[in-house]
Formats: C-alpha cells, structure tokens, sequence
C-alpha cells in the first residue's frame, strides 16, 4: 500500500528514536510549506497541495454539529442538502446529480456531532465542472414540494433501518444515555419525529440564516493550486453572507457520579451490550493516554471474551473521536450474563495492575502505525487536517496527538482508566431475563 505520511505524523515517528521526556505543555507547530490557511472572500480554505495523483478532496465543514438543533430540527441539515441535491438553479431536477455522475465525482455528505461534511472528491481536469454544482447548491437550491419529499423519504428510510436494527440502535440508545442534557444527545442525521415535522419553509429559513461563511471551513487536498482554488470560492460560495457565527469547542460532558442502564427488551438470538464512558476533550494532555488505555481495553476485551470464552464474535472498545473524547465496551452475545462481568474485570486490570513497559512501547508503536495508514488517503488528510485546526486551533498541531503518544507511560494508562472508566452509562438490547441480578 502506497500511503504518504503526513509531515506532522513524520515528525513524531522521528521521535521514536528520541529519550522519552516531560510532555510539552503546547508542541511547536510543525512546519509545512504543501499546506496554508487563507481568508478568501471571508471564507477561511485550509489547503494542501499533493502532486502524487490527480484526485483533489473538497470538504466544506458546516461547523456547529448537534449544537444547531434541537428535537423538532434534528436532521435538518442533512435534509436540506438532500433535497439541494435534486435540483438548484442551474441544475434542475436531476441534471447536477447526471453531471457529477458524468465526471465520476464521489459526493460526500457526512452529519456529525461536531459538523456536517459536504463535499466531493473528483479528478483534476473535473473540477470546475463539479465545484459549480457544488456551489449552486450552496447558493440557489430550488427547495421544490417534489425535492424535499424525495429527499425526507430517502432519510426516513435510513433512519427506520437504523432505529429498528438492534445492532445500530443500541447506538442510539447508548447515546442517549451517555449525553443526557448536552447537545450530543441529538442525532444529527435526525429522527421519525423530527424529519416528519421540518417543512420546506424551515429548510429555506435555515438556508438564509445558517450559510453563511464565517461558520464553514474549506479544506482542499490534492493536486490543484491555490490561485485555481480562490478564484473558485470568490466566483461562487464567497458571495454567501459572511454572517457573525464564531465556532467554539462544545462544552465539556458532565461526568455521571454513577453508571447506569438503558434497557430494551426483546427476544433475540443475540443479545447486545454496548456501554459509553466519556475522557477528555481532544486539546487534552490526557488525550493520547485516553486512547491508547482505550486501546489496551478493546484487545483485552477480545482475547477475554472472544479467544479464551468463545462468547462473542464481536467485542471490542469503540472510541469516538469527537471534541470530547468517549471510550466504551460493546459485545453481541448469546450469554451476556457471562460476558458482562468479564467486560468489568477487564477495566479492574487496567485500574489495578501496572502493564509491562515493554508491552506498552510495542502497542504504542503499532497503534502509531495503524494510525498514520488511516490518515493516509487525501479524504483523510482533509480531515486529519480539520480536526487539528478545528480542535487544537491551529492545523500545524495535527503533529501534536504523535508526539503525546511518545510520552504516554503504565502510570497514564492507569490514571486515565481510573479518571474516566469508573463511570460506564450502558444499553442492552436483548433478553432481560438473562440479565436478571447483573445490572
């Protein structure tokens, strides 16, 4: 596999080598000449020129995530930019999805607690041709009776998939649980109830008030210069109100005193538990140690349940890569009274028993690996890239995750377990009678 390495990720690979020392309080940032951040036309474009090949990434981040919604408006965005899809001014009906189609462009359209993503990747010599539906989008969608059924109708149907199948909303129950009374209790891809509820009128309405430049980050990857990429956005989406959003970190979860369950019974073969633990936020020292504790958790879920006790073929420690970090445990069984103190027992481990330095450094040094080749592609690097300005302020710390690694000790894997694991918020789905004297 051909990945390039990111030249903050470099840097800390380097660093392997290097006596393992204090953390720094704030890691310089990592210079690099291929990337710049810019204001054009009141628009910020964080761009990153790759002449390997002729893809070239466009993610324009919506920042604000569930903090723009509320239960009536959940999925509002995604549905507005569905129904922008079947038909804008200059591209009715059909003809911007035909002529996206024609260039072989992927169209990306990615809700997320913190964002929503809305983009497309497309070669070189197709750029402009896919920026201007892109753009018109943006700018003049048609918001037709017609485009915003067909649109409602496609979401309803993914949101009834992933409320009814017990695999994906276990998901939504454990999120309900973890994030009560915080914004991240919403879900941004929306609900039965709220998607039945937005009107066209409210999909105009949110258009004219929430597009505006100063709450979108443009990030470009790939092999197009910066004079091509400004005089893009100047012609087309700079025009939008610049308006007076400032994007801020969301606020910090409170952490529950006590964990606690959300119980769905049903008779299933398999029964599923999934339980959330919320760590640090990602500007966090902790943050690295979080993770990779996190980490050490998820293999010892597996070898404990899956390798040594057959229970499960599924089992693993999910993280999710938010502003807040969240760790957790999830396992679909047939045995969950068994599988559920094993899951315990495994957080006591890390709590309690020191692990070896040796086994440490190796795990570290895979996970580093394993990270770099995630970030690989040029769609991960506009996001490697975005979530370092996004959640550290500045692109050029995206190093910075790299260089905590290095420093993580037994010592921090023990106290961040001890810190953000005693508190669990679970959901089940499954036979309760199984459960009975477990909870």
């Amino acid at each position: 596999m051909n990945v390039r390495l990111d030249l903050g990720l470099l840097s800390g690979l380097l660093a392997l080598g290097s006596a393992p020392g204090p953390p720094p309080r704030t890691p310089a940032p990592v210079s690099d000449s291929l990337t710049s951040l810019r204001e054009v036309s009141g628009l910020r474009v964080l761009q990153r020129l790759n002449r390997a090949n002729d893809l070239v990434v466009v993610s324009l981040y919506l920042l604000g995530g569930t903090r723009q919604l509320t239960e009536r408006t959940a999925g509002i965005e995604e549905l507005l930019l569905d129904a922008a899809a079947q038909g804008s001014e200059h591209f009715p009906g059909d003809q911007g999805q035909r002529a996206m189609a024609r260039a072989g462009a992927v169209e990306v359209i990615a809700p997320d607690p913190d964002w929503t993503v809305f983009g497309f990747i497309v070669l070189r010599q197709d750029l402009d041709s896919t920026w201007n539906v892109f753009a018109d989008r943006l700018l003049r969608p048609t918001l037709s009776a017609e485009a915003v059924r067909r649109a409602r109708e496609e979401m309803l149907t993914t949101v009834r998939r992933r409320y009814s199948d017990p695999d994906e909303r276990i998901r939504v129950i454990a999120n309900k649980s973890t994030f009560k009374d915080h914004p991240y209790a919403l879900d941004p891809q929306g609900t039965e109830e709220s998607l039945a509820q937005i009107t066209a009128s409210d999909l105009s309405d949110y258009a004219r008030t929430q597009m505006v430049t100063s709450r979108m980050l443009l990030v470009v990857v790939g092999n197009v210069g910066t004079a091509r990429v400004d005089s893009l956005v100047t012609a087309t989406i700079g025009r939008l109100p610049h308006g007076s959003y400032a994007w801020t970190l969301p606020p910090s979860v409170p952490r529950q005193k006590q964990s606690r369950w959300l119980i769905e019974g049903r008779q299933l073969p398999t029964n599923y538990i999934l339980g959330y633990f919320t760590g640090p936020d990602a500007s966090s020292n902790d943050y690295a140690a979080f993770r990779v504790a996190t980490g050490l958790l998820s293999s010892r879920l597996t070898e404990a349940i899956r390798i040594e006790h057959s229970l499960s073929y599924a089992v693993y420690a999910p993280f999710l890569e938010r502003a807040v970090g969240v760790g957790g445990l999830y396992a679909s069984t047939p045995k969950p009274e068994e599988v559920l103190p094993l899951m315990y027992q495994q957080i006591r481990s890390l709590l309690d028993e020191p692990i070896d330095g040796w086994v440490l450094h190796r795990f570290i040094n895979t996970h580093r690996v394993e990270y770099v080749a995630r970030n690989g592609s040029d769609e991960e690097q506009a996001d490697f890239l975005a979530r370092a300005q996004l959640y550290l302020g500045d692109y050029r710390q995206s190093g910075r995750y790299m260089q905590q690694l290095h420093r993580v000790s037994p010592e921090d894997v023990m106290r961040v377990a001890d810190r953000y694991m005693r508190s669990i918020q679970w959901a089940y789905i499954g036979d309760i009678a199984r459960m009975e004297g477990h909870w």
